[in-house]
């Protein structure tokens, strides 16, 4: 029996003790930045700094922090988000107001606050023209859906009554969309530039005068999938151009002097998370630029011809940048021990030539730095005092699949003789995302574990990106089938080297790494433990109660509406008879990216098999459970129940 309160057991006490040494909680510790933005005259860089002012359970709190790259100094400004700089000294960014309601302050030249504007909106992008003339906003209305990759669940920023009242849906509401609006000088409030039934996902200007922007013509996230490229007039939000692309597109980002477009092309699983080749247009022209095989994630323009870019090429995170009038490129720093960026990586111009990104490694604390010439010199350390000591190191792993194919994965081995050691495996999302060497393996369980003994394996099968589009695609029409394989040809080449131990094995992961742990467990009975987090369980129930039914329907065989085909093949719920990996569930009470209903199904599926199981649902948190102090609380589920299921050195 699983406890409901974790909170005194020996593997919560584990989990905070080892969070508190990274966040320093109630300290007001800067530990990690995002959002680079740097100033017209390039002496200093705003970032938004994450801190945890309270508890571990209370969460981490966004603050604006200046650092001064002449002295090296951080400076704090204010409680907010998306901080801009305009080419004139004047500045924008998003502060809390009063009821949790934001607004949009622009700040003077010296800082002096010009003009607060209450939002009516959740703002998700922030920027300035090239010269400053206007402020593009783009606001997601406040009952819309945000992405699986931001936590999957519709904003409550409208609901208004008390708490016995429904939630409502309908299919004709009107406070879905998201739209793009803009400030100019003078003005006390926001110009509606787009409407419905235009849905605006992302925006950037091309020159003074226009927007580059990925819509689709629906608010449902799913109509994503289909978003084209449009430029439309920034003053009446009429389209003037549209590009398709063969799968998906996002990032869009237009030179100064607007004559060029760029954007990312790729097979995707997730809107956000988008990593493949660029774009470039101009008039009607379209071609794709040579990378020099990095799989890109983001771009910015340096100036009217300079693009720079940064992107993953396999193990490697790369950034560069383009002269895409002569096709001229080069690399400015690449690194497999480092990486840089969030979900996938991210960096700014710099002057001299160079980029400024946010730095980290499996052992090394986030650190803003310059990139260029191969190196990266550090700017502003985020590392507390003394620097917390993660246990174990992080290494490329190779490995080759069933059928011959060279996959690969990251390998973190415990300090000491790495031999029969438990394993516990990390299934990434998506499908098509990948792990890279993060900070702390980007926490959850893995390093407290790697502190007790286990080997940790964040495999990148087949679908993966960063190894190419034809890489990626191999997952396409076949969720569930080689890709599993991946997994387990890479446990057996760890106990092929004496490093693993087959009978201590434990396999999680989020979303699709949800699936495929559920899905594992029904196949195959060579897992000690399992504990999928955000599940599918059944592909025809999540079709219709998912917030992206475009998703199944583009990646799997057969049909909803009808029998057979993979939406049954690849389902868990029909495949657990016989299964016997005791299994914990977790989900998020408010997840619309695959419906709490999906691990409430499994774990019935399980129970009626006479599989050992149990299930956790955090009420107030969505998909991934990224939340707190729900983050916190499933790593230390995680860890008790791979004390329960799997015998280690003082756990026997």
């Amino acid at each position: 029996m699983i406890e409901k309160d974790m909170r005194e057991t020996r593997a919560a006490r584990e989990v905070n003790a080892f969070y508190d040494t990274l966040f320093r909680p109630g300290t007001d510790h800067l530990w990690t930045a995002a959002d680079l933005d740097l100033t017209p005259d390039g002496g200093s860089v705003h970032f938004a700094g994450q801190h945890f002012p309270g508890t571990l359970e209370d969460g981490p709190a966004s603050t604006i922090c200046r650092l001064d790259l002449r002295d090296g100094m951080v400076h704090r400004i204010a409680p907010g988000r998306l901080h801009r700089n305009a080419p004139d000294g004047r500045a924008a960014y998003i502060a809390s107001g009063d009821g949790g309601r934001e607004r949009l302050v622009i700040l003077s030249e010296s800082g002096e606050p010009l003009v607060s504007i209450p939002l009516e909106a959740r703002v998700e992008a922030l920027a300035w023209s090239p010269g400053g003339s206007g402020l593009l906003i783009l606001g997601a209305d406040l009952g819309a859906d945000v992405s699986g990759a931001e936590g999957g669940y519709a904003l409550r920023g409208g609901a208004s009554g008390p708490s016995w009242l429904p939630e409502v849906a309908a299919s004709d509401a009107q406070d879905l969309w998201r739209r793009l609006y803009r400030w100019s000088d003078g003005r006390a409030a926001l110009q509606a530039v787009t409407r419905p039934p235009v849905n605006v996902w992302e925006a950037a200007w091309l020159g003074e005068e226009r927007f580059a922007v990925i819509a689709s013509d629906h608010h449902g996230e799913g109509s994503w999938y289909e978003a084209t490229l449009r430029i439309i007039d920034a003053k009446t939000g009429a389209e003037e151009a549209t590009h398709a692309p063969v799968e998906q597109i996002g990032v869009p980002a237009g030179s100064p002097d607007g004559r060029y477009w760029a954007a990312i092309e790729a097979f995707c699983s997730d809107r956000g998370i988008v990593c493949g080749s660029v774009v470039l247009g101009e008039g009607k022209a379209r071609h794709i630029l040579d990378t020099g095989g990095v799989e890109v994630s983001d771009v910015r323009w340096r100036d009217e011809r300079r693009l720079l870019f940064a992107g993953v090429r396999e193990a490697q995170t790369v950034v560069g940048e383009i002269d895409v009038a002569t096709g001229e490129r080069h690399e400015h720093w690449a690194s497999d021990e480092l990486t840089i960026g969030g979900w996938y990586p991210k960096a700014i111009p710099a002057p001299g030539g160079a980029a400024l990104g946010v730095i980290e490694g499996y052992a090394r604390p986030p650190a803003i730095a310059r990139l260029a010439n191969g190196a990266a010199d550090v700017l502003a350390e985020f590392a507390p005092s003394p620097a917390p000591a993660i246990p174990g190191a992080m290494r490329y792993h190779r490995w080759t699949g069933r059928d011959g194919l060279e996959v690969g994965g990251w390998l973190v081995l415990p300090d000491g003789d790495a031999s029969n050691l438990p394993l516990f495996v990390d299934i990434h999302g998506g499908p098509v995302w990948a792990h890279r060497n993060r900070y702390a393996a980007a926490l959850r369980a893995g390093p407290v574990l790697v502190g007790k003994g286990y080997a940790l394996l964040l495999p990148n099968p087949r679908g993966s990106g960063g190894r190419g589009q034809d890489f990626a695609r191999r997952v396409h029409r076949d969720m569930g089938g080689e890709d599993m394989h991946d997994y387990l040809t890479g446990i057996d080449s760890l106990v092929a080297a004496g490093i693993v131990d087959p009978a201590r094995v434990a396999v999680s992961g989020t979303s699709y790494g949800g699936f495929m742990s559920a899905w594992l467990v029904t196949q195959t009975d060579r897992f000690a433990a399992a504990i999928p987090i955000s599940p599918v369980a059944n592909w025809y129930s999540q079709h219709y109660a998912s917030q992206i039914p475009w998703f199944d329907q583009a990646l799997l065989e057969g049909s909803p509406r009808r029998p057979g085909g993979q939406y049954f093949d690849r389902s868990p719920v029909f495949f657990a008879e016989g299964a016997t990996t005791p299994t914990l569930v977790l989900a998020g009470g408010r997840d619309k990216n695959t419906p709490t209903g999906q691990a409430v199904e499994f774990f019935g599926a399980l129970s009626e098999a006479g599989a050992t199981a149990a299930l956790a649902v955090y009420p107030e948190d969505g998909h991934s459970l990224r939340g707190y102090p729900a983050y916190p609380d499933s790593a230390a589920r995680i860890v008790d129940w791979c004390e329960r299921h799997i015998a280690t050195e003082g756990n026997d």
